[in-house]
């Protein structure tokens, strides 16, 4: 007869298996060249380099171009599909929007003008979420089945260029979080935590506390 405790050792099993198969935790990458300059980066933390520049507090409208992909995925074998790639994007652009524009705080924009700040951002790592791991226990607080993901972003002066805020970002997703069954839904709490971070750094540039 095969009792309870006997079923628990199965998965227990089985979940370990799929634990020692599973991806690395996303690292920093190598630089694209989507940023307009590199030399001013320094490391910010574990999982990030960072500038700021003190010109931050001159600007409270932005605007945000599309999302950029920087990394090439297998024509024949690809692991997100168009649709997925696209909904990513979107998340980064819309994670972005509703941080600054929170509160009325910040305006957003939607071309160059004197006074705004042009965000880009270019994805450089897309790591797939396998939601089957992310519903366990004992497999989430392992990192088993956690997917992640790396950008390169900046801002600049939507009319000189010039650059006021640069920052590469690398990360997988979070042991208590859970991102679902989607295979960004990871890296979609990470875009989401990431522009909450950027809204939090904007306003100490202008003196707000919170």
């Amino acid at each position: 007869m095969i009792t309870t405790a006997r079923l628990w050792s199965a998965a227990l099993i089985v979940s370990l298996s799929l634990v020692a198969g599973c991806a690395a935790p996303v690292k920093e990458q190598a630089q694209a060249g989507f940023l307009s300059d590199y030399s001013k980066l320094e490391d910010a933390d574990d999982n990030a380099t960072r500038y700021i520049s003190p010109k931050l507090a001159n600007y409270s409208t932005f605007m945000i171009d599309d999302v950029e992909i920087l990394y090439t995925e297998d024509s024949e074998d690809p692991v997100f599909t168009d649709e997925q790639v696209e909904e990513i994007k979107t998340r980064i652009i819309g994670s972005v929007t509703a941080a600054l524009s929170k509160d009325g705080a910040y305006k957003m924009a939607y071309a160059p003008a004197p006074g705004v700040g042009r965000i880009r951002v270019g994805i450089t790592k897309l790591d797939e979420t396998t939601g089957a791991l992310n519903v366990l226990i004992w497999t989430k607080v392992t990192g088993a089945g956690l997917g992640g993901l790396a950008i390169e972003a900046e801002m600049v002066d939507s009319m000189s260029g010039e650059q006021i805020v640069a920052a590469t970002r690398w990360g997988t997703g979070s042991r208590v979080l859970r991102a679902g069954f989607t295979d960004t839904g990871d890296a979609m709490i990470l875009a989401e935590k990431w522009a909450k971070e950027f809204r939090k750094r904007l306003d100490k540039a202008h003196g707000v506390s919170k």
